[in-house]
């Protein structure tokens, strides 16, 4: 099984907690899930490091935690990627777009956080302490042939 030898690669990061759940689905269902995981990791990363970057005048230490949750997450959302493929000069360029799209949300005014805070801030911290959530919520949306699955979305 080529998806379980790509999860065994990833080791700890993302898994299955429960063994029922890993066995009932298929190769494709946990392939996109780990996809749409990895892409929901990088969009958080990227969200915790616009937020380190507005932040570090007022609140440095505030802004140290998310940039280190920029770099936990991002070291997950490349892991993850790349057990389905993805290289890392697209991480890099999708990157690089959502932290643009995600300036022009707050129009480029760092006084305007509110609209990332709104849009990612609970979803992110939740993903951030544990992904193996998400990675079983995926899996019964693509069972469901569903092209979202309750997330934030891109930004």
């Amino acid at each position: 099984m080529a998806t379980a030898r790509a999860l065994a690669t990833m080791g700890a990061s993302i898994i299955f907690a429960g063994a029922a759940a890993a066995q009932s689905a298929s190769d494709v269902e946990i392939k996109r899930a780990i996809g749409e995981v990895a892409g929901e990791l990088q969009i958080c990363s990227d969200y915790f490091l616009v937020g380190s970057s507005c932040l570090s005048a007022q609140e440095p230490s505030l802004a140290r935690t998310y940039r280190e949750m920029s770099d936990k997450v991002a070291d997950l959302a490349i892991k993850s990627g790349r057990a389905i493929g993805v290289s890392d000069e697209a991480y890099a360029a999708m990157a690089q777009l959502e932290t643009e799209t995600m300036m022009k949300s707050m129009r480029g005014n760092c006084t305007n956080i509110a609209v990332l805070l709104q849009r990612y801030s609970k979803f992110c911290q939740r993903l951030s302490q544990d992904a193996d959530p998400r990675v079983k919520e995926w899996i019964v949306c693509a069972r469901a042939k569903q092209r979202t699955c309750n997330g934030p979305g891109l930004p």
